[in-house]
């Protein structure tokens, strides 16, 4: 828990020394997407809560009207651990047979093991994966660009995976204690 103290506090070093606010670090970072991710990346060195964190900003800036943040298209999905059991659920992912029996068997995976990080890997590439053929669907159909980005699919999958979380039972969820998720 005191490692995830000190990412918070250094969250907020972050958001002091570069604008002071919310509002003040979206200004700094001009609104985009990939500067907010690079400044707060720069100090906590992994994505994945930066990632959320501006996505976040958006969804609250596009409530208000305020939703043109430039690169947004450069977030990926937030590789966690409920949206691979979504996608394995769903069929755009398949473990090993020995990976899933590890899985079903408890089996704690450290922080970077490699298992993980391709759990973790995968997740984001079938979601980009995703995002692509929903993007040419759209385009056959309408005749024109998409722009439903990684963030929205993974807002998508995680309560999905929430709410379905019975049916998905027999698909288990990666365990891993870090900080990260």
């Amino acid at each position: 828990m005191s490692v995830r103290g000190d990412v918070l506090t250094e969250g907020g070093r972050v958001l002091l020394e570069n604008g002071g606010s919310c509002r003040g670090f979206i200004n700094q970072a001009g609104n985009d997407a990939q500067r907010m991710v690079e400044l707060i990346g720069q100090s906590i060195s992994f994505y994945k809560r930066a990632q959320i964190l501006v996505a976040d900003f958006w969804g609250i800036m596009e409530a208000g009207g305020e939703g043109d943040v430039p690169n947004l298209a450069t977030l990926t999905m937030f590789a966690d651990y409920r949206v691979p059991q979504a996608l394995v659920y769903l069929g755009a992912l398949r473990y090993t047979d020995a990976l899933m029996e590890a899985l079903k068997s408890g089996e704690l995976l450290s922080s970077g093991d490699r298992r993980e990080v391709e759990i973790r890997g995968c997740s984001v590439w079938s979601v980009e994966l995703i995002k692509e053929h929903l993007h040419k669907l759209v385009r056959e159909r309408d005749g024109q660009p998409c722009d439903i980005n990684s963030a929205v699919i993974d807002f998508y999958l995680w309560p999905y995976a929430k709410k379905h979380h019975k049916e998905m039972a027999h698909i288990p969820i990666h365990r891993t204690r870090c900080i990260y998720y």
